[in-house]
């Protein structure tokens, strides 16, 4: 009897421990399960590469842009030819091409004058950098005035419409688009302009426009009626350029002469960026108010959290305000933050007071780096979908680390820890997925 007795008790522990180890089984297969289905992220941050060749074939042809970069600047101050002027880690002129490679443009025209040798290296190696065309035009002339200037571009251009840009003027790629949408017609000339007076830092300094029935009227710093302002943009036709040699042959060779002209015969259409970033650099000043416009820009608003805009976000900012002017690039800052995760991570998982708060403070770190990678893409407008997906890639992996190690730590200090920390690890990593 007593050995019956002990073979059904062997028989149901038995029992049992299968049991256990078939819940063991079905919770490791679904982890498993759970841990590819989370390897593969979202659709639109997937397939980047598909979505970059599929654009190579459907973008539309984007017109050249003129960037006149001839002028002193002696207001600026500088020991460098203005157009190099370093804004957060790149030069003027290198913000003005990125922002037109932005919106597609690939072939250049960049008017040099001043300093000419120092400027057309520098942007010779930059687009070689970045794989666009670009040309140097000398305007030897250039001291007689900025219409001069974009005259000398006219030799290197077809029969089409081009951007005119300043190379000190930060101009967001909005205001681009918003050209590319409205585009001039053969004989016109379209002008950004802004609306919003406030917006403007220094009124009177700024190029006044008076518009009549949706034509430019006259433009002018010491127009006595105007409703915008000049923001330094023009998507122009050829046209433009007879009109610069007809106020030439008058002794007058401001680009501004040259609207004026166009703008007499109402073919100066103006477009409507208002609330658009742009700002004329051309005083230490306005360089530094460029500098906070930037680092402003990053503010996501309503998109971050409690802790994320009142802690992670003043902190990454400041950070990022370093790391531009350096050689880091946002994928490392990525990865950087990412390593700091496991750490942490594995500071969670080991355990006890101490290494777990050190734990908490490493993950935290890494979360105010995790910022830092976005914010030196934008500002150095560099922001890709490949990053994107690494970052969000990365973070996801550093979140379902992060449950892990808390799963472990109470797994291996709670006296009966049951199934119940497993459960909750497995929903909160869901949580992070969704």
């Amino acid at each position: 009897s007593m050995s019956r007795t002990r073979l059904r008790y062997s028989v149901s522990r038995l029992g049992q421990n299968r049991i256990e180890s078939d819940k063991g089984r079905i919770v490791f297969l679904f982890s498993f399960l759970f841990f590819l289905m989370i390897r593969r992220p979202p659709r639109s941050t997937l397939f980047p590469y598909t979505t970059l060749f599929r654009s190579r074939f459907t973008s539309t042809r984007h017109p050249p842009a003129v960037i006149l970069a001839a002028g002193q600047g002696m207001r600026m101050d500088s020991k460098v030819p203005k157009p190099l002027t370093q804004l957060l880690g790149q030069s003027l002129i290198e913000r003005a091409i990125r922002a037109c490679a932005t919106v597609g443009v690939r072939q250049f025209v960049v008017v040099v004058g001043h300093e000419e040798e120092q400027v057309s290296s520098h942007v010779h190696q930059l687009c070689d950098r970045l794989g666009l065309d670009v040309c140097c035009a000398n305007a030897h002339n250039w001291s007689m005035g900025n219409g001069a200037s974009t005259g000398a571009a006219a030799s290197h251009l077809r029969a089409q419409p081009f951007f005119l840009l300043m190379a000190d003027h930060l101009v967001d790629p909005e205001i681009l688009k918003k050209l590319l949408a409205d585009p001039p017609a053969s004989d016109e000339v379209c002008l950004a302009v802004d609306r919003n007076h406030d917006q403007v830092f220094d009124l009177n300094d700024a190029t006044k426009v008076r518009c009549v029935s949706g034509r430019v009227a006259e433009t002018g710093k010491g127009l006595a009626e105007w409703d915008s302002i000049d923001t330094g943009a023009f998507l122009c036709a050829p046209e433009i350029f007879l009109a610069i040699e007809k106020v030439r042959l008058g002794g007058r060779h401001q680009l501004s002469d040259a609207i004026t002209e166009l703008a007499s015969r109402g073919v100066v259409r103006p477009i409507d960026v208002t609330g658009c970033r742009w700002l004329d650099v051309d005083t230490p000043a306005t360089l530094v108010e460029a500098e906070r416009q930037l680092l402003s820009s990053l503010n996501k608003g309503g998109q971050d959290g409690f802790v994320s805009q009142w802690i992670n976000r003043p902190l990454s900012t400041r950070l990022s305000k370093y790391l531009v002017r350096t050689g880091v690039t946002p994928n490392q800052i990525t990865v950087a933050s990412f390593l700091m995760s496991l750490i942490g991570a594995g500071f969670l998982a080991a355990g006890g007071y101490a290494v777990g708060a050190l734990g908490g403070l490493l993950i935290q770190a890494a979360s105010v780096i995790d910022g830092c990678d976005g914010e030196v893409a934008r500002l150095k407008g560099i922001a890709t979908p490949r990053g994107a997906w690494l970052d969000t890639m990365l973070d996801r992996y550093a979140d379902i680390a992060i449950t892990l190690g808390i799963v472990t730590a109470y797994v291996r200090h709670a006296p009966v820890p049951g199934m119940l920390p497993v459960t909750v690890g497995i929903v909160a990593a869901t949580g992070f997925i969704l």
